[in-house]
């Protein structure tokens, strides 16, 4: 019998099919490059955008407010890429459906791994997060009614500050999020990631399931995304439950880890409808 490590009975080469996303989806380069001339595209054509407004030191630490008018709900969405990879300026495709509906939309950028290390990209989601509190009444958002969301890493980094959040988020919408990073620390990335067992233990959403209020959380996925990715979010669902907090659970037919983030874009899904309702709008 082999002393290799595992996870969850899974030696390193199962945990690659499970959550090697790029590889399990030979189109994603198609779908990313439709993603940026898209944002691209919404960048150029939104007059009242603030874009790149700094929220600290390092150069990625940076934010783009879609604002949707006086008393506006927001929904600040967090990007993936593996905590590796893309960035906040692929993202603004998702601002003209939501602005169309009268909320307000950010995207907030940070430092990825290996340049930082994974706790300092978690405080540069954190502070971007703070100064949407402290400042996005100046641009017409309303602060009761902010909603977080992101996708994949970003989905990763929903579900951990959602569990710090107490009642300050109107809730947390997570797409595709990795809740155990234990998995990871068998995973090709984490030579970047540099996860270790006492850091993945500590940084896993699944382990910090807050005891008192918390936000109301939509989980979501594509229905084609890996058996291990529907069991990360089935987990942490009932982890959320067990504590007595709002959840609701949503896999989206025929999307795959990348296209389930057009979902989110596109008004006639229920991604969209569920995002809404945790902003308040009808």
């Amino acid at each position: 019998m082999s002393d290799a490590p595992r996870y969850r009975g899974m030696d390193a080469a199962e945990i690659e099919r499970q959550y090697n996303f790029r590889a399990m989806v030979p189109g994603h380069g198609a779908v990313i490059a439709r993603w940026t001339e898209d944002s691209a595209a919404a960048r150029h054509s939104s007059p009242n955008a603030l874009l790149d407004i700094p929220t600290g030191p390092h150069p990625r630490q940076r934010l783009d407010l879609f604002p949707a008018g006086d008393g506006a709900p927001l929904l600040a969405f967090i990007h993936g890429g593996y905590w590796r990879a893309l960035s906040k300026d692929m993202f603004a495709v998702l601002a003209t459906p939501f602005v169309t509906r009268g909320v307000s939309v950010a995207l907030i950028g940070y430092g990825l791994c290996p340049d930082v290390t994974f706790e300092t990209l978690i405080g540069h989601v954190r502070v971007g997060v703070d100064w949407l509190f402290e400042h996005g009444a100046e641009h017409g958002v309303d602060p009761a009614r902010i909603v977080l969301s992101g996708h994949s890493a970003g989905g990763h980094l929903t579900a951990l500050l959602a569990s710090e959040s107490d009642s300050r988020l109107a809730g947390g919408l997570c797409l595709s999020g990795i809740y155990d990073l234990e998995a990871l620390r068998l995973f090709s990335g984490n030579v970047d990631l540099k996860l270790d067992g006492p850091t993945a233990q500590r940084l896993s959403p699944l382990n910090r399931v807050p005891e008192g209020t918390a936000p109301p959380l939509v989980l979501a996925l594509g229905g084609e995304e890996s058996p291990e990715m529907h069991r990360q979010q089935a987990d942490y669902a009932a982890a959320w439950m067990q504590r007595g907090h709002e959840v609701r659970t949503l896999v989206e037919p025929d999307a795959d880890h990348f296209t389930a983030v057009d979902r989110l874009a596109d008004p006639s899904t229920p991604l969209f409808a569920a995002a809404l309702d945790l902003l308040g709008v009808r």
